[in-house]
């Protein structure tokens, strides 16, 4: 897997090269969008748009509320740019597929984001190199220019999710380039419900089910690793194989490490202590 992404990063890098500045002059805008009712305001969208910049396609929103940066402690926000286009003729739904999420994970928000393309490509987009900026109430986030080059852009669709401890909520709006008059934007009438959040729960969802298969592994693991402390515990004749098997399977590491420092072989010394005391029968009688 590993490989495999690299793979894809140095080819798209040397692409990139080959092909210089990519001119995407039918996804330069800049549209707002009407308001909607999103429960409390939050991440209700009021302005998309997009740019070309150097060899990169860039793509933003703004909300009507402000801090969107600093989601409250354990809660996420999460941002979806879905582009459907023609290429050869053919409609492509999903033909690129961004997905941004920071979340605020005991005081510490933490961004991260994946760029998937219908022809499988995959790369991960990070904050520190600029692909992902989220600063006040704008998320701005960017891909090679090179990906739209031959494709004829139909709509692009930003969704935004927050999930809290207040509920779930968030904004659909769609772009589209080939529309006429001053629209462009177009924030639905459900305001944020009924929308097709497929890419921030599939990531989710991933994620979600990766936790739990490392979580499942090690409980199997050291629940092993204490069932064998605690048979250890009683083949050394220790008095309380019970306590290590907890102390091991709660501790972990720590735990095993002061088992073994601690739990000694105690058998030979409890059958010295019988012999000493040992008292040999009186003689027959005579």
């Amino acid at each position: 897997m590993k490989y495999g992404i690299l793979g894809i990063s140095l080819l798209l890098a040397f692409v990139l090269l080959a092909a210089g500045s990519v001119s995407a002059a039918t996804l330069n805008f800049d549209k707002s969008v009407t308001s909607g009712d999103v429960l409390n305001g939050k991440l209700d969208i009021v302005k998309v748009g997009g740019y070309v910049q150097g060899d990169y396609q860039y793509f933003y929103i703004e909300t009507r509320d402000a801090g969107i940066d600093s989601p409250p402690v354990n809660s996420y926000h999460s941002l979806s740019i879905i582009i459907d286009a023609e290429v050869d003729g053919s409609e492509q739904t999903e033909y690129v597929d961004i997905y941004i999420k920071w979340e605020n994970d005991n005081g510490v928000v933490n961004v991260s984001g994946l760029l998937t393309t219908a022809t499988g490509g995959l790369n991960m987009l990070n904050a520190s190199k600029g692909d992902i900026v989220v600063n006040g109430n704008r998320v701005t986030t960017r891909m090679p220019a090179v990906l739209l080059e031959n494709a004829d852009v139909l709509n692009v669709e930003f969704v935004t999710t927050y999930l809290g401890s207040d509920g779930f909520t968030g904004d659909d709006v769609y772009y589209y380039p080939s529309s006429s008059g001053s629209g462009g934007g177009d924030n639905g009438s459900t305001s944020g419900g009924g929308y097709d959040s497929n890419a921030p729960l599939w990531a989710f969802g991933l994620v979600g089910v990766m936790y739990f298969a490392c979580l499942g592994i090690w409980f199997i693991i050291w629940l092993l690793v204490a069932l064998w402390a605690y048979k250890d515990a009683k083949k050394k004749c220790n008095e309380h194989p019970g306590l290590w098997f907890v102390v091991v399977f709660f501790l972990g590491l720590i735990g095993i490490i002061i088992y073994i420092i601690v739990v000694k072989d105690e058998c030979q010394k409890k059958q010295m202590g019988q012999g000493a005391y040992y008292e040999a029968p009186p003689p027959p009688p005579q």
